[in-house]
């Protein structure tokens, strides 16, 4: 926990995408995830970000996915073939 508090307060880019990676891999360590989002959040606005981002809101607990679509660019809603 305490290294990616540390990732966040870098603000180095280059932890963005590895950050989220380390989420999805332990889905089921929501405090964790949550701690990511949070550290994503104090990084500068890029590409890599973006992409983290991105990542975590395909993650399986409902809580890091609102956190993440939050925190970032909004996905694309996926088609569900209703109509309205």
């Amino acid at each position: 926990m305490a290294a990616v508090i540390s990732l966040g307060n870098r603000g180095d880019l280059k932890a963005a995408v590895p950050l989220a990676r380390c989420a999805l891999e332990h889905p089921t360590d929501i405090v964790l995830a949550r701690e990511i989002v949070a550290a994503l959040r104090k990084l500068p606005g890029g590409p890599q970000k973006e992409a983290a981002l991105t990542l975590l809101q395909g993650h399986p607990a409902p809580a890091v996915r609102k956190a993440a679509a939050a925190a970032g660019p909004r996905k694309e809603p996926r088609a569900t073939g209703k109509t309205l």
